[in-house]
């Protein structure tokens, strides 16, 4: 199982998130430009928020942990990082959804949004930019730079992790501009 895993991992996790990125991009797009469905998604983001969060999150601690542990790549210092600002989030999440507060969402973004950054420094040195040698893992030939998976010329481990911070950010969105629009209508109607 542990080798099957081992030549598998990159191709499937890879594809996944080809997948995840495509749906992000199309249900993006359908909030934007489709009112109807627009409004249905707002209520099924609403209602499974903290279940859309907590799969989120798990498969991209599941998915980090094969990688370093059963696949054998060694996590570099801004992979670290990366899990101090995700790995936290699964238990706040998993807390969230056993005592239905929903609040927790606010305790998210800014983890979100600095682990997004971090993630995407490194997806843009591993992709060839150059801003110099801010860390001593980014300099030319640096254990950050070292590219493990490259899949569908933009896909690296970085990259997944950006995609993950980058959902959970537009979830908490999403989900307040539904909230926000509930209270408004339940306002009105006193």
């Amino acid at each position: 199982m542990i080798d099957f895993i081992q030549v598998n991992a990159t191709p499937i996790v890879g594809f996944l998130t080809l997948i995840s990125n495509i749906i992000f991009v199309v249900a993006l797009l359908v909030i934007i430009i489709h009112s109807k469905t627009r409004a249905k998604m707002y209520i099924f983001i609403h209602k499974y928020i903290l279940e859309l969060l907590f799969f989120g999150i798990m498969s991209a601690v599941i998915g980090s942990l094969v990688y370093s542990e059963i696949v054998g790549f060694p996590p570099c210092d801004l992979c670290w990082y990366q899990r101090i600002f995700l790995y936290p989030q699964a238990i706040i999440v998993l807390v969230a959804m056993f005592r239905k507060d929903k609040t927790v969402i606010d305790y998210l973004v800014p983890l979100s949004v600095l682990g997004a950054i971090i993630a995407f420094y490194q997806s843009l040195v591993q992709w060839g930019f150059s801003f110099g040698s801010i860390l001593d893992c980014t300099a030319t030939g640096g254990e950050c730079t070292k590219i493990y998976v490259s899949e569908y010329s933009y896909i690296t481990i970085p990259f997944m992790s950006f995609s993950v911070f980058i959902y959970i950010i537009t979830l908490k969105f999403v989900y307040y501009h539904k909230d926000r629009k509930i209270r408004k209508e339940n306002n009105e109607s006193y």
